[in-house]
């Protein structure tokens, strides 16, 4: 019996340890799970904090964009070129100054640290820190986000670009052209290039660049003689202008000798239609310093809210259901209104003084307003000491006095031989001339001699003089400096140079002489210079009209 009970004893104590053992392992494989589940747990709560985190500080960095873009006045004439808000630091406060800790002292800001992310119950999950990083180009971000949560870790991170898309912001902006074709030949534009082009023809060639067209991110005007004396010094070179093309109807033909951008300094974008199939040519795939389409990115048109191409019987962006045609009228220092058979000059308020009123109604006898030899006097002096109107002085070169904007409707007007302008509103130094048709007549600009700005005023753009005009513009002068809106067409002689902008339905280039069509083969060059901080008011309601705010994530990483 105590054998038996021995050997019980120990089967006894053998069953104990196996059913501890497993229980032991149950137990830990138990605890193992949970830990298991709760680091699960706890590395999707940092995930989510770290998104949560990034996606916060997105949304705000974009709303931030938008107000400080508003807010704010944009560059001053002595940094417009490449362009952002953001350049010198974020104005989180909102009081017009970047303030300590609101700029990327040490490369980078810090827009949150450990901050909490809760949940719908309202109980923290998990914290987040998050920092900005500017890069070379200043349309250009990286967000980082980190997460933690009960000790777990996590990253994610996007880069965004950023930009203002205004048509006014470009080298060149477009609408549909001429039979779909608006651009070919040698012309060499520098800086950004939009063309709108005809949703009807998507397979038209809107830029048939066959000969030495070139498109360029940068520009030196000291090599131009003679018109880097009117260049503020700070614009006279660029070396960046964050210039891309694209087409959001159409096909680009390239061949030849074109080229667009370079290896040393390519384009940020080239986006045209549906992409590659509409870029057409020996040279899309060669980037060398003599010809092919050298650009960072290489795709479709890119963006969602492209901006339309602005027209005076648009929205006016001063108040209620004006036009811009209305706006133009209600601001406008004078507003001569060609009718028949009397001529109606409005716009000599009570009080103003006219300085030579019978000079300025002889020169709107006819249907053309000719500035060449006789003296043309429209200004006035109000009590205050204030100038509105125009007046010109003959000369080699000859002067044009604009102040406020002025409005000339039903007339053509005719700029004969070079000019220096002065172009005032009050203390600021810009002023805009609207030249639009009344009763399907007038509204063309030919601009026969030089327009530069008068440098003891003030150099471009520290000086501007804005035109706005409804039909078509014919720049004759080798040289130009303004922001122009032309309705219809844009045409500029060979070899000649216009300094500023240019919005326009057709862009198109010719020979010399009393030209009415366009001619391949012809070797102008528009030179973008930026505006943005002396922009005059008759073309701020294009920003308005057709300026969009491009927020677009370049890439997104998770860790």
């Amino acid at each position: 019996m105590r054998s038996q009970n021995g050997i019980a004893l120990v089967v006894a104590l053998g069953l104990l340890l196996v059913m501890s053992v497993l229980a032991v392992g149950v137990f830990f494989t138990t605890q193992l799970e949970l830990w298991t589940t709760r680091n699960d747990t706890t590395s999707v709560q940092a995930f989510y904090a770290a998104e949560a985190g990034l996606q916060k500080y997105k949304a705000a960095l974009f709303n931030q964009y938008i107000w400080q873009e508003q807010a704010l006045s944009g560059p001053t004439p002595a940094s417009t070129v490449c362009f952002s808000s953001f350049a010198k630091g974020i104005d989180w406060n909102r009081n017009g100054r970047i303030d300590p800790g609101e700029d990327f002292a040490g490369g980078r800001m810090t827009l949150a640290r450990d901050e909490p992310v809760y949940d719908a119950d309202g109980n923290p999950v998990g914290y987040a820190t998050v920092e900005l990083y500017p890069s070379n180009n200043p349309k250009t971000y990286t967000l980082v986000s980190y997460g933690t949560a009960g000790g777990a870790k996590a990253r994610v991170q996007a880069t965004f670009f950023i930009e203002t898309s205004s048509p006014l912001n470009l080298a060149i902006f477009a609408g549909s052209g001429a039979a779909n074709k608006w651009l070919n030949g040698g012309a060499t534009i520098r800086g950004g290039i939009y063309v709108e082009g005809d949703p009807n023809n998507p397979d038209g060639q809107v830029i048939s660049a066959n000969g030495n067209f070139a498109l360029y991110n940068e520009y030196d005007l000291t090599q131009y003689p003679g018109l880097a004396d009117f260049i503020s010094p700070a614009n006279q070179k660029a070396g960046d202008l964050c210039a891309t093309l694209r087409v959001r109807w159409g096909q680009v033909s390239v061949g030849g000798s074109t080229q667009i951008g370079t290896p040393q300094n390519k384009l940020k974008g080239v986006y045209v239609g549906r992409g590659r199939s509409d870029i057409q040519g020996q040279n899309v795939d060669v980037c060398q310093s003599n010809k092919g389409v050298c650009t960072e990115a290489l795709g479709p048109f890119d963006l969602s809210d492209p901006p339309p191409f602005p027209t005076l019987d648009g929205p006016g962006g001063c108040g209620g259901s004006l036009s811009w045609r209305d706006c133009l009228r209600r601001e406008a220092s004078l507003r001569v209104t060609r009718g028949a058979p009397i001529i109606d000059i409005i716009g000599w308020p009570l009080g103003a003084i006219p300085s030579n009123p019978q000079s300025c109604i002889q020169a709107f006898a006819g249907k053309t307003l000719t500035l060449g030899n006789s003296a043309v006097d429209c200004s006035y002096t109000l009590p205050t000491g204030e100038r509105g109107g125009f007046k010109y002085t003959p000369g080699s070169p000859g002067t044009l006095e604009v102040y406020g904007t002025v409005v000339l409707e039903g007339y053509d007007v005719v700029l004969r031989g070079d000019l220096r302008y002065r172009a005032q509103t009050g203390s600021t130094k810009n002023a805009g001339l609207a030249v639009l048709a009344q009763g399907g007549q007038g509204g063309s600009l030919e601009i026969g001699g030089t327009l530069l700005p008068d440098p003891s005023l003030g150099r471009f753009p520290e000086q501007v003089l804005g035109l706005v005009v409804e039909k078509d513009v014919y720049q004759k002068g080798s040289r130009v400096t303004a922001p122009i809106y032309a309705g219809g067409t844009f045409r500029i002689v060979h070899k000649n140079t216009l300094v500023g902008s240019v919005i326009t339905n057709q862009f198109c280039t010719t020979s010399a002489g009393g030209q009415t069509n366009c001619n391949a083969g012809q070797s102008a060059e528009i030179v973008f210079v930026n505006t943005t901080g002396n922009r005059p008011q008759a073309l701020k309601a294009i920003d308005q009209l057709a300026g969009r705010f491009t927020f677009q994530v370049l890439s997104y990483e998770r860790r």
